[in-house]
């Protein structure tokens, strides 16, 4: 319930799906050189960062996409 106004505005969403992206390639670099990270932890974070960034890039793609009905037929 307290997503559901961001999930309204598409320009949020987008810039929530642009730093998930940015955060998925910069994990890929510099998740693997610290030295407590798992190769497994990292690839899961990773995959975690990126799913998040293609499901707000979709949802803000549907906002932007949709248009008020016609009114008169």
């Amino acid at each position: 319930m307290f997503l559901r106004k961001f999930v309204n505005h598409p320009t949020v969403m987008m810039r929530a799906g642009m730093f998930f992206l940015v955060a998925g390639a910069l994990s890929l670099r510099y998740l693997p050189a610290c030295p407590r990270v798992t190769p497994d932890l990292a690839d899961g974070a990773t995959g975690l960062l990126y799913g998040l960034a293609i499901g707000c890039l979709l949802v803000s793609m549907r906002g932007r996409c949709r248009r008020p009905p016609a009114v008169g037929g």
